[in-house]
């Protein structure tokens, strides 16, 4: 189940990723990912700082928030390779 959910939000990244890089939606992009990173860090860091016992948090942020932040990454990033590729041909 854990793959699953994990798969899913890296999916769900990628297509937000391409849509906002094909829009030029880069600083939405660039803040929804310094969001997620930075939740991410937050987690990782400080891990006393969180509410209650935190293991929700942090299950949460490791399983959805860093594969959607790498799929939004990736996603952008392949959007522009193939607009890239598109031009040149």
């Amino acid at each position: 189940m854990m793959y699953a959910i994990a798969l899913t939000a890296l999916g769900l990244g990628i297509v937000a990723g391409w849509s906002m890089a094909s829009r030029f939606m880069l600083r939405s992009l660039a803040a929804v990912f310094i969001l997620l990173a930075s939740t991410v860090l937050w987690v990782s860091l400080a891990p006393g700082t969180l509410p209650g016992d935190g293991f929700a948090v942090v299950v949460a942020t490791f399983l959805v928030a860093l594969p959607m932040a790498s799929g939004l990454l990736g996603g952008a990033v392949f959007c522009g390779l193939i607009r890239r590729h598109a031009k040149a041909s």
